[in-house]
């Protein structure tokens, strides 16, 4: 075949393609754009509404204040940076180790710039979690198979999520021990976690412990009742494998289950530190309990607002609020949520600078190769 046939059979399956997608996309073609659209306004509003609490909180305790509070940082802000990143480390650790080591095709600074990538997705656009953990998956399928990435990813999460229960919990105990609970609004803010926290460890026990496939149980029903778009039920399988391969960690691998809630717990003790060493470094002398109940409450905050992309204005706002009763000045609250939020952005920044090079040398490599009849076959396969 020369060339030129190549490019019109590649043209004529482009064409095809693009009438089988019309077809798929017949029943819920107007519905969906609309959807998108619908949420990306309403995620807009929020993210605004966010950055508006934030201006207000800064407002209020006055932008000298908190950048004169800030400024007391100065190279210590490194010591942030290094804390904040070994973070990464060890979620990345959780996530490379959760692939079974006879399909662990992949070498641990793929994982750790996969985590980087998948985290900065989740930072700097109003997709959520949802495509970040995809995004992490999918930048290792050169690798690793797919089923087995995104297993890996979701064990990660579940290990974390975990984790953060128990740090829920035990966060508002030493609270109550500590400083007690003023006030009803929060006294039953501390019932609310507790239950909240409770639930959510219980319910991940029976999931785990029972063996179930919560998610793709509800989208084969979802698909028998013709509720779901053809792409997704014709993946039903594919979620299935992959639930399949998260729970065989605990049920073939108790062993690295209870590892990698260690590490987790591990990743939730370098932001206790984190925050210890902020203090430190804004010139107060904090207890570790303190900064255990710090870090303990932020969690919730973030937990409860996770519909705020980045939690923009809440997470400075609830900062300010929780170092508030804990007998610190609302500003140092602020300036310590900035502080955070700078490491943050900073390694934010690397993950997209990932991305942004993952894109562009996938587009080099697909305008280099050259256009060949196997090609084609490759592309319509």
């Amino acid at each position: 075949m020369t060339k030129e046939e190549a490019l019109l059979q590649r043209d004529e399956y482009e064409e095809a393609l693009e009438q089988h997608e019309e077809l798929i996309e017949s029943d819920h073609g107007e519905i969906r754009p609309k959807l998108n659209t619908k949420f990306l306004y309403i995620q807009l509003i929020v993210f605004a509404a966010g950055l508006a609490l934030l201006a207000f909180v800064l407002y209020t305790i006055g932008f000298q204040t908190v950048a004169d509070t800030i400024s007391q940082i100065g190279w210590g802000f490194l010591i942030i940076l290094l804390t904040n990143f070994s973070r990464h480390l060890i979620r990345a650790s959780c996530i490379y180790l959760a692939i079974p080591a006879e399909y662990r095709n992949v070498r641990f600074h793929n994982v750790l710039a996969a985590r980087l990538a998948g985290e900065a997705m989740n930072l700097m656009t109003f997709t959520g979690p949802i495509l970040a953990e995809a995004t992490k998956a999918a930048m290792l399928k050169n690798k690793v198979t797919f089923s087995r990435s995104a297993a890996a990813v979701i064990v990660d999460d579940i290990m974390y999520y975990i984790s953060v229960a128990l740090m829920m919990l035990s966060g508002v105990a030493l609270m109550v021990l500590t400083v007690g609970a003023p006030g009803k609004v929060m006294r039953y803010s501390l019932i609310g976690v507790t239950i909240g926290a409770l639930v959510m460890l219980v319910g991940m026990f029976l999931v785990i412990k029972y063996n179930a496939r919560p998610l793709s149980f509800i989208l084969k029903r979802l698909s028998n009742r013709g509720w779901l778009p053809r792409v997704i039920a014709s993946r039903i399988e594919h979620v299935y494998e992959i639930e399949t391969n998260v729970y065989s960690v605990y049920s073939e691998r108790p062993k690295l289950f209870y590892s990698l809630l260690g590490l987790g717990c591990l990743a939730h003790a370098t932001s206790v530190l984190e925050v210890f060493l902020g203090l430190k470094l804004l010139g107060y002398a904090p207890t570790v309990v303190y900064a255990y109940i710090i870090e303990a409450l932020t969690k919730v905050i973030n937990a409860a607002f996770s519909f705020v992309p980045g939690t923009v204005g809440v997470y400075e706002g609830g900062s300010g609020i929780i170092l508030k009763a804990l007998g610190f000045t609302t500003a140092i609250g602020v300036a310590l949520a900035l502080i955070r939020r700078g490491a943050i952005l900073f390694w934010a920044a690397f993950g997209f600078a990932i991305l942004l090079w993952r894109t562009v040398d996938h587009g080099s490599k697909s305008f280099s190769k050259p256009v060949t009849a196997e090609t084609v076959s490759e592309e319509a396969g």
